[in-house]
């Protein structure tokens, strides 16, 4: 028997237990210059193959970009989100998802004539082979989510905070362009049927995280308009991922106006209530999770990232864009509520932006345009957006 030595060191952290002196994927040491994160990452995409599956010649097929970003929780790694991967390491979206996403976009009709009822004893004429990255997909791997929740809003003393609330790491894709697969036993299916149905499933979203912009598709033709749409244009102080990368996420849109909401209902019903009915429009995780019914989709019409050098190098966006709140569920919501639910986030973003900003440093006025004076050689304070033509 060969004797290795530390061979405990030589196994990829995909395969350690999440332990301390094994691997600790949300535990960030400012002293390490690679963190097992950043480790995880460098392994995963060292080692995965480079092509990605062909389908069979009798599977139809069709290529869509995310917008943003995607993942579908694989839920193998205790405490982290990471896509699901098949074989040789290579990320996809499973085609039982895609099942489950087709059958919510159907009618019930269409349900009907594709055997797609769940109490159906015939078997499905559809079968759906899932989805894979076909361009480069490898680069900005490294997501975060930053919960703040309970300091933002909850929390009395802001100088103390609540446990629970730093950042973590997440594993998602980044823009990835996805090719689906579909076949049927049909003899001469309608596959402009079968698309339109699928391509309205991707308006709802894929995969997980979805309420916060992850999931939505770019340049598809929508079947409906959003429940409400404004156009901004303006600037901030742009978030870092865990590596330090520069990135706009349209998720501050959500965070933002989430919080308002929750503080404004606090002051109409008791904190239960308030809670309960903030995670029913924008999605929570409280006891259980709960679907939300808006999801927010911010369409970049311009991005530019730089720096602010005048003080501390902090990281800046300048941004152009439609902000887009989708209705994840309209087929159970009477026309009536849509209508109060269109008008409550019509005002609810008239709201944050009255107060503030999105982001970093929202609760300040962008100091470069309203206080020029105070700029030599301090930090950067800004975050403004208006509303554009």
């Amino acid at each position: 028997m060969v004797n290795i030595p530390d061979i405990g060191d030589k196994i990829p952290l995909m395969f350690r237990a999440q332990t301390k002196g094994r691997s600790q994927l949300q535990y960030i040491d400012s002293k390490k210059d690679e963190n097992d994160s950043q480790k995880w990452v460098k392994e995963w995409i060292e080692r995965v193959d480079e092509n990605p599956p062909q389908f069979g010649q009798e599977v139809k097929t069709k290529e869509y970009q995310i917008s943003w970003r995607f993942v579908t929780n694989g839920g193998q790694d205790e405490g982290i989100i990471r896509p699901v991967m098949g074989a040789y390491g290579i990320p996809f979206y499973p085609g039982s998802s895609m099942k489950g996403a087709f059958c919510q976009a159907c009618t019930p009709e269409q349900k009907q004539r594709y055997h797609l009822e769940k109490d159906s004893d015939n078997p499905s004429l559809l079968r759906f082979h899932g989805g894979y990255p076909v361009n480069d997909w490898t680069e900005n791997l490294l997501d975060i989510v930053h919960p703040q929740q309970g300091w933002q809003v909850k929390t009395p003393n802001t100088r103390q905070k609540p446990s629970g609330e730093s950042g973590f790491a997440l594993i998602s894709l980044y823009q990835p362009t996805l090719k689906f697969g579909i076949s049927t036993s049909i003899e001469q299916p309608d596959w402009e049927e079968i698309w339109t149905i699928w391509e309205r499933a991707l308006e709802s979203g894929l995969g997980c995280r979805v309420s916060s912009g992850y999931g939505l598709p770019k340049d598809i033709k929508p079947s409906k308009e959003p429940l409400y749409k404004c156009f901004l244009k303006g600037q901030g102080m742009a978030p870092k991922s865990l590596d330090g990368a520069r990135e706009f996420r349209p998720n501050i849109f959500r965070g933002a106006i989430r919080g308002h909401a929750l503080r404004i209902f606090g002051g109409l019903t008791d904190a239960k209530n308030a809670e309960k009915l903030v995670n029913q429009l924008f999605g929570g995780i409280d006891g259980e999770a709960t679907q939300a019914l808006l999801a927010v989709d911010f369409c970049v019409k311009s991005l530019d990232l730089g720096t602010f050098a005048k003080g501390y190098n902090e990281p800046t966006y300048t941004v152009t864009g439609e902000l887009r709140w989708i209705l994840t569920q309209s087929q159970s919501l009477p026309e009536n509520q849509q209508e109060c639910l269109k008008k409550l986030i019509c005002f609810l973003t008239r709201f944050a932006m009255l107060l503030g900003g999105f982001g970093k440093s929202w609760r300040r006025a962008d100091h470069s345009i309203f206080y020029e004076d105070y700029y030599p050689n301090k930090p950067l304070i800004k975050s403004h957006l208006a509303v554009g033509g």
